[in-house]
């Protein structure tokens, strides 16, 4: 990266949960850098936390505790209105385009409301760049007279997009936005987002749990379980060797051309479930499935350490040798 100043910090971010049945730490002491014009992938399994974090950063979740710093400013804590305009700066994707949508609304009136909330533009003006936006995600612009339940779930999740690229934010969410679906529309969905980055210059959070997506437009990936960040590292480090054992079973779960034989050798099963996020076991939290836990796994939670070619992990094994 030839920029060296974050556009988004997030530090010792924490958002609890409080349910009946305990709080859950949905999310744990994070943090995180991000980049201008880079892609910052967000990995792991279901329940890990990871939509929680996106939508903490953007403030559709309120923190518990910790900052969050876009161009320097702590906006964690900021009031409804002052929090007004830098909401143009920071948008999201979200992983079903059905349910962001409303219904009632065409897809000119979906998006025409972000110019019209943050009074950008004339009622002519406003209609134009309507026509441009529905022409950058690559529809026809007859498609601006249609209700979301007449488009097909591609077709949605486009106008999803447009709408959040419609006040050329600085940094977008994507939560998920390919997952729901089907395959050959997922890489349309993909290269539309690639090109639109490479036009707007955006900054991306991505957050998935399918590793090929990650790794086709991440930077940087960062892993994360149960709560917590335990690795994170350019791209490239990241695949040629994952430190963390968590990383290396989900990197060994990939599909890839080798003999079946051979592919069942290297592959990593991780035994038992996920421990709950209401009490999460001491220490390390992958030490109750991890292979190579030690009794200090389970006495001394450790910490993100940096380990050489961008790279940071949080585990004994690793930050002890």
């Amino acid at each position: 990266m030839t920029v060296t100043e974050p556009i988004l910090q997030i530090r010792d971010l924490v958002k609890y949960h409080d349910t009946k049945g305990g709080r859950v730490h949905a999310v744990d002491h994070i943090d995180l850098d991000l980049f201008p014009g880079e892609t910052l992938g967000l990995v792991g399994e279901s329940g890990c936390g990871k939509s929680t974090l996106g939508r903490t950063i953007i403030r559709l979740h309120e923190p518990t505790s910790g900052q969050i710093l876009y161009r320097g400013q702590d906006i964690a804590h900021l009031s409804r209105n002052d929090l007004r305009p830098v909401r143009r700066d920071l948008q999201i994707v979200f992983q079903d385009p059905f349910a962001s949508l409303n219904p009632r609304r065409t897809v000119r009136q979906i998006l025409s409301e972000p110019f019209s909330v943050h009074g950008v533009g004339t009622k002519a003006e406003r209609s134009e760049q309507v026509n441009d936006l529905i022409a950058q995600v690559g529809l026809h612009p007859s498609f601006a007279e249609r209700f979301p339940h007449e488009l097909s779930g591609g077709q949605r999740q486009r106008i999803a997009i447009a709408r959040a690229i419609a006040l050329e934010p600085s940094t977008v969410v994507c939560d998920e936005p390919v997952s729901a679906l089907d395959v050959s529309v997922q890489a349309q969905i993909i290269n539309l987002l690639g090109q639109l980055q490479a036009d707007m210059g955006a900054a991306y959070v991505f957050i998935s749990h399918d590793l090929s997506v990650i790794g086709y437009l991440a930077d940087r990936i960062a892993v994360m379980y149960l709560g917590e960040i335990v690795e994170i590292a350019p791209k490239w480090a990241l695949w040629r060797r994952p430190l963390h054992p968590y990383t290396q079973a989900l990197f060994s779960a990939i599909a890839i051309p080798e003999p079946p034989s051979k592919a069942r050798k290297h592959r990593i099963i991780i035994q038992g479930d996920i421990p709950s996020p209401i009490d999460p076991p001491s220490g390390c939290r992958f030490r109750t499935r991890c292979p190579h836990a030690m009794p200090i796994c389970s006495e001394k939670s450790p910490k993100l350490t940096e380990v050489g070619d961008g790279a940071k992990v949080a585990c004994h094994l690793v930050n002890d040798a």
